[in-house]
């Protein structure tokens, strides 16, 4: 689900306690603007200092790079890029680490 913040939504968010504010923000650029995917992850960080992702396919790196270090250079050491393709493995692992502790009675759904 998306996630309220002001006037915008971002993608994902985790909170290591339910109700506490986002630990990890993310954005996914499938498409569309990666300035306004960037701004607000750098909201999300002013306001609650999570950790920040802008997960894309490889070939938006080059302008991830330049607006790290342009416009958005205050979060250059902060922001992540993720590729799609890796965050649709990791996906894939955590769901099958959750069946195997489902299986073995550790968790309960």
């Amino acid at each position: 689900m998306e996630y309220p913040i002001e006037s915008n939504r971002l993608d994902v968010v985790w909170r290591r306690v339910t109700g506490s504010v986002p630990t990890y923000a993310f954005e996914v650029q499938v498409g569309g603007d990666i300035y306004h995917a960037l701004a607000k992850l750098k909201h999300a960080y002013d306001l609650w200092n999570s950790h920040i992702f802008l997960a894309a396919d490889p070939t938006a790196r080059m302008k991830y790079d330049e607006l790290l270090a342009g416009t958005f250079h205050e979060i250059s050491n902060r922001a992540r890029f993720l590729q799609l393709a890796d965050v649709a493995e990791l996906h894939r692992r955590k769901r099958s680490y959750r069946d195997f502790e489902r299986e073995m009675g550790i968790i309960q759904t």
